[in-house]
């Protein structure tokens, strides 16, 4: 896959760029638990060791900035997508590189939650560092799912 300068859609996630990240995995919590602990983005440096901070500038909706540090990257985002207890997604921007992060939360007949996750990263720097970039936003981002499922299960009591 090459990097074409100008591919990326601003605001959304795109299929066509030189790294996207997809992984899911199954919460055993309600969704609405799950919701809770997704969208209290200010307790995500309690439950995920990568994120130093995250604070959302406003309310829970499209427009709304999200600045945070993950992985020792300071990020600048914009929520753009807000479907209360399903779906959350928000643009990314960091020295080096943009891309689009989405959450997709599905209920289970058991009453867990299925969660999605998509992430797509742009720019030169991103398509020089792909492979090695992928890598560690694989590992990050399953970290993440993970920190998810422990906090939902302790009902946001902080694992740490």
């Amino acid at each position: 896959m090459t990097w074409r300068a100008g591919a990326r859609r601003e605001g959304g996630f795109d299929e066509a760029s030189p790294v996207v990240i997809r992984d899911e995995l199954e919460v055993k919590a309600p969704p609405a638990r799950v919701w809770d602990e997704l969208t209290s983005v200010e307790r995500w440096a309690r439950w995920h060791r990568g994120v130093g901070f995250a604070v959302l500038r406003g309310p829970l909706e499209p427009g709304t900035p999200l600045l945070w540090r993950v992985d020792g990257m300071r990020v600048s985002s914009i929520l753009v997508e807000v479907e209360k207890g399903h779906r959350i997604g928000w643009t990314i921007r960091t020295l080096g590189g943009r891309g689009y992060q989405r959450w997709i939360l599905e209920s289970l007949p058991s009453g867990h939650t299925l969660v999605k996750l998509e992430e797509s990263w742009n720019g030169f720097v991103v398509w020089f560092l792909r492979r090695t970039l992928r890598r560690t936003l694989e590992r990050s981002r399953a970290e993440w799912l993970e920190g998810l499922q422990r906090e939902s299960l302790s009902g946001g009591e902080g694992t740490g």
